[in-house]
Order: C-alpha cells, then structure tokens, then sequence
C-alpha cells in the first residue's frame, strides 16, 4: 500500500481511525533515509519532468510522518507541471494533494484536487489511476460519514484492480472495504473477508500490507468477542507497530490493543497501549485520531478510578473533537463525561453530558439516513440512467446493423469490382512480364556476343603479344649470339693486327675504327639487352627493374627508386616480361614527356594480389584529354594491362607529377 495508490481507514469498537497512505512499499521499513536521499537530488534537480517525479516522492514519503511537508512538495510539484505543461505530473500532484488534504480534514479542498486529478487522468485515458481516484474517493466518502457511497467506490476500484491484475492494490480496495462493513456493524462479514486476505498476505515482504490486514481482522475479531483467536493477530500487529516508521499505523495498532486490553479487562495494560497510540498520533497531528485515543484512555482510567486523570483525557479529547467537527468523537465522549460525573456524584453535569451524547447520536443517525436516502437517489437517478443509456445503446444498434448490412452488399460490389481491377493487372503484369523476359533474353544474347568478341580480341592480343616477344626473344638472341660474335671476331683480329703491326695502332683511321668498332658491340649489347634483358630471364623481375634502374639512375638525368614487397617467390615468366615492358615503356614516357628529375617503381605482392605503382615529378598532364588522344606508348601499356586481366589507373596533376596504378590478381 502507498500513498501513490490509496488511502485507508479502519474502524475498531468506538475508535474510528482512518488515514491516507504515502510511503511506496519498497520502503516502508527505510523512510528517513529514502527521504534524505530524495532531499540531495532535488537540491541538484534541474526545473524539468525529473524534479516533478522527484517532489512526488518526497510528497508520498514525507507525508509518512509530517503532512504539512508532504502538502508543501505536492504543491511545488504541481506548480512545476503546470509551467512544463506535464499533464500526468498535473494529475500525480493533484492526486496527492487531494489525499493529503483529506488527511489534515479540508475535504472540501480534498475533493477539489481529486476531481482535478480524475479530470488530467480520463483526458490520458488513464484507467490504472483511476481506480485509485476512485479508491481515494472512497475513503473521502467514508471519513463524509456515506459508507454506503463509499462501498460503491470501494468495489469500483477493487474491480478495477482485479482487472488490471494488480493483486495489491485490489487488496488495498478490499481491506477499505472492509473498514466499511465494520462502520455498519457487520464485522461478521468483515472478518470473514479479513482472514481471506491474511491467508494471502501472510507471508509478503510488504510490512505495512500485512499490518493494516491483522489491524482490520484484529479489531473485527475483538468487536465479535473473540478474544481468543484475536490475540496470535494481535501479537503479530504489535511487532510490527514496534518497528515501523509509519507512525500512522502504529498508533492505530496500538489503539486496537488497547481496546483488546480494554474489553478483557485489562486496564492498566489498555492505558499503556492507548498512550502508545496518542504519541505516535501526535507525530501527524491528526486530531480525528487523537481525540478517539484520548476518549479511550479516559474511559480506561474510568475502569481504574482515576478520576483525575479520566476527566483531563475526556476534555482533552472534547476539545479535538470539536476542533475536527467529529460528532462521533464527540458522542463518545460525552457518553464517557456523563459516566464519569455520575461516578464524582455530580449528576447534574452528568444528565448534561447524556443529553448530548443522546442528541450527538440522533444527530449521527439522522445524518447517516440522509446519507444513506442520498445514495439511494443517486443509485435511482444513476439506474435511471444506466437504462436509458441501455436504450440509446440498443437503437443505435440496430441503426449499426442497418448501417452494417449496407456496408456490406456496398463491400461485395467493391470487392467484385476490386477482383476484376486485380485480374486485369494480372493479365497486364503477366504481358509486361513475357515483353521483360523477351527483351532480357535478348539483352543477354547480346551480352553473350559482346563477351564472344571480347574474349576473342583478349585471345588475339595475347597471340600479338606472345609474339611479339617471341620475334623479340629471337631477334635479341640472333643479335646476341650472331653479330655480336662477330663483332667480337672483328675485335679479337684488331687486336692481333696490332700485336703484328706496331705502328699501325699509330694511325688515326685505325684508332677511329676501333671506337667505331667498340661503340657498335656496346650499343648491340644494350638493343639486345632491352629486347630482352637476360638478367630477367635468369634471376627475375625483381633484379631485372633494379638493373634496369641502376642503368637509367646512372646517366643522371633521372633518379630510379625501386621498392619490392613480398616478391620473394617469382612470377611465371610471361607476367614478368609483361611486367617488365610495362615498367619499360612507362619510364621510357617519362624520361620523354615529364621532365621528371625523380621517379618510384613500387611493386607490392600480397597473396595472390599484385599491385605496381610508378610515382614520378614531373609536370603532369591532363589524364582526360590524354585519353582521347592516347598515344602508342600508352595504347601498349593497356594491352598489355588487358593480357595480364588487371585494373590501369592514372592520377596526374600538372606541375606535381603522375602517379600510374597497376591493380591484378596473379594467375599461378
């Protein structure tokens, strides 16, 4: 139970006692330091939805043991939803500062805010809080004095429970029901109902459930005389009243064991527990309670002859009583006053008191008739009602059937129309998708041919390559092998000449022809060294680009860097001579159109991957109007990236140089 979901009243003998419930159960047996907690967080709050949530905490806490505190958050809480505009933190606050009023006696306010709060709560659609309006409007209804109104609201709200499933809620609903067949005198019944709900709270962690439970089933049992079967109860209330913080429900418990004491004649202990009560009632400053508990710890000093103390906690209690305006209290304790001046043998102020307590009564009794011939009209007039709304109901019934059957021939005939719309786009689709399929057929036939021709050109540009270094190989071998033994012959027979004719190596003809003869088998050499270069035949395309390299490095016009990665394990030999003639004629481009003083050949293998990058700075050119006019050198370039299936990308940028990109997968 919690002052977020309802309030609670019991009745014990002639000790009404009623309050609203605050603290949340989770913490019923920790509310000081919950409250301290709360306090730290709203000193770092910011003025939005959090804080609202945060005042609506301290309002249900706080008013555990100090009501005018819990009035004070409520307040702010509802000021601060009203300025964010937060309608369910409008409807919260309302709620609690409806109960909370109910709880200091202002119930004209109470039912101001409450009805605020049903208002915020049906514009949400809210049906969970309702119920608990309507479980605190029948508390209100009762602390009115219309218990027959508050058993309506009651079981409303225990119905609505049951069918959200909220089990303790529900009960919360049923024990105020309770509360209110023990205001009537059917404690039977109220017993009956009261071990039911014990049996099925016995054993929960909720303290303050089980307590308010054996609070009903005790003080019922007691009104019944059993005094025997109350008393387990009783002691298990009272354990539980010594170590709660709910002040509320300590004072009630301890009312319920005086009154135990009281009718088994047990006085002195009665006063013990009754002074329990009024400290602990003291704490919330409910004079409704506290004029009940001093009227019973009067009547208890009665039983012992104090006298003296009898009469002070009889005034004491008159006062409250009027204060509160509880013509209850009052009855009671002018009944108490008559006893106690016709025991002091001053009969006089003792019919006084009787007359008033007779007066009181007939008061209280024709009040509950009006209350009760109140409910009963408002039951007529809501039957009344009930059955014309019924009525209503039923015509418009009928008008939904008429409206129904013409819906639905009006539904057939669109459904008959939708078919037929639906089998024309069926029978369209159906055409679209042959005219799609036709064309797709075509398209691919037509792929097919383009893949043939493509296929058949990669064909012819590897048979013009492979012979194309095949007459290379053959030429670089013929001039290798043929004219360069002979220019090695021819040397070899100057160099005899000389030996057998001294002076003719004196001759400027002779020293001219040998230069000739000199510079011819190097240049030889070098034309057959880059048709094929016999180092990349022997060793491999790593040491053949570093030779190539070193060999245009040296003549100083252009720097060669070459850096090789994971080309440990050589290639087949057509991807290095594809490769190779690649490097060959992109330098070759750069030494004639870059102007480049720097150039870097990167060749990079990762698994099957092959990537080469030549990096030069140069001046650049323009990469789009260089395609349109590809020159020879790069027309070969391609082919050749073609023959090996790789990827030929060219960034260049004018006066920052060109990069060339090479991306293949290696075939092994």
């Amino acid at each position: 139970m919690s002052r977020l979901t309802d309030f609670k009243k019991t009745v014990a003998a002639s000790f009404i006692l009623f309050f609203f419930f605050i603290l949340p159960k989770q913490f019923y047996a920790q509310a000081p330091p919950l409250v301290d907690s709360l306090l730290k967080e709203l000193a770092k709050a910011k003025e939005d939805t959090n804080k609202v949530h945060v005042l609506r905490e301290l309002a249900n806490n706080v008013g555990y043991y100090d009501l005018s505190g819990a009035l004070k958050y409520s307040l702010d809480g509802l000021e601060l939803s009203k300025r964010l505009d937060f309608k369910l933190g409008i409807g919260h606050m309302c709620y609690i500062t409806g109960i909370t009023y109910a709880d200091l006696g202002d119930y004209k306010k109470s039912d101001s805010f409450l009805t605020l709060a049903e208002t915020q709560y049906q514009e949400l659609a809210d049906s969970f809080r309702l119920y608990k309006v309507a479980n605190a409007r029948g508390s209100w209804s009762y602390m009115q004095g219309n218990y027959w109104l508050s058993a309506d609201y009651y079981t409303k709200a225990a119905e609505g429970f049951d069918k959200v499933k909220d089990t303790v809620l529900s009960l919360i609903a049923y024990q105020n029901l309770i509360a209110v067949l023990g205001q009537i005198n059917n404690h039977q019944r109220a017993a009956e109902l009261g071990r039911k709900i014990y049996k099925i709270v016995e054993h929960s962690a909720d303290t303050l459930q089980v307590g308010y439970t054996l609070q009903n089933l005790t003080s019922d049992l007691v009104y019944l005389g059993k005094y025997e079967e109350s008393l387990p109860y009783l002691q298990r209330l009272v354990s539980i009243a010594d170590k709660t913080y709910d002040n509320s429900l300590a004072a009630e418990a301890y009312s319920v064991a005086g009154m135990y004491y009281h009718r088994t004649n047990d006085f002195q202990k009665a006063i013990e527990y009754f002074e329990k009560a009024i400290r602990k009632a003291e704490t919330l400053d409910n004079k409704y309670q506290l004029a009940n508990h001093y009227n019973s710890l009067g009547v208890s000093y009665l039983k012992t002859g104090g006298l003296v103390q009898a009469k002070n906690h009889l005034l004491t209690a008159e006062r409250l009583a009027k204060e509160y305006n509880n013509k209850s209290a009052l009855s009671n304790v002018a009944l108490a006053l008559s006893d106690y001046y016709k025991q002091t043998g001053d009969f006089k102020n003792s019919s006084s008191y009787l007359e008033k307590h007779l007066a009181l009564k007939d008061s209280i009794l024709n009040n509950e008739a009006r209350n009760y011939t109140s409910y009963l009209e408002t039951k007529y007039e809501s039957n009344k009602k009930e059955t014309e709304i019924l009525r209503l109901q039923q015509v418009q019934q009928q008008k939904d059937f008429a409206l129904r059957k013409r819906n639905i021939y009006l539904a057939i005939a669109a459904g008959l129309i939708i078919i037929a719309f639906i089998v024309l786009g069926l029978l369209r689709k159906n055409y679209r998708s042959r005219q799609k399929l036709a064309q797709q057929q075509a398209d691919l036939q037509e792929e097919k041919i383009n893949s043939m021709e493509k296929q058949q050109q990669v064909i012819s540009l590897q048979s013009m390559i492979n012979g194309q270094e095949t007459e290379r190989t053959r030429i670089a071998k013929d001039l290798h092998d043929g004219l360069g033994g002979v220019f090695s012959t021819v040397k070899m027979h100057y160099s005899t000449l000389q030996e057998n004719t001294p002076q003719v190596k004196d001759n400027p003809l002779y020293k001219k022809t040998l230069d000739l003869i000199n510079n011819a088998s190097d240049e030889l050499r070098k034309v057959a060294h880059n048709m094929m270069p016999e180092v990349l035949m022997k060793v491999g395309l790593v040491e053949a680009l570093t030779d190539f390299s070193n060999n245009i490095s040296s003549g100083r016009l252009l720097k060669i860097t070459l850096q090789a990665y994971g080309m440990e394990k050589r290639l087949n030999s057509s991807t290095e001579i594809m490769l190779y003639r690649i490097v060959q004629e992109l330098i070759n481009n750069i030494i004639k159109h870059a102007y480049a003083t720097e150039a870097i050949i990167q060749i990079n293998r990762e698994g099957n991957r092959l990537s080469l990058v030549i990096e030069d700075n140069g001046r650049g050119f323009d990469t789009h109007e260089a395609e349109e006019k590809r020159t020879m050198g790069m027309a070969t370039v391609k082919s050749r990236v073609d023959y090996l299936n790789g990827r030929l990308t060219i960034d260049s940028r004018k006066d920052i140089g060109t990069t060339v990109m090479i991306d293949m997968l290696i075939n092994e």
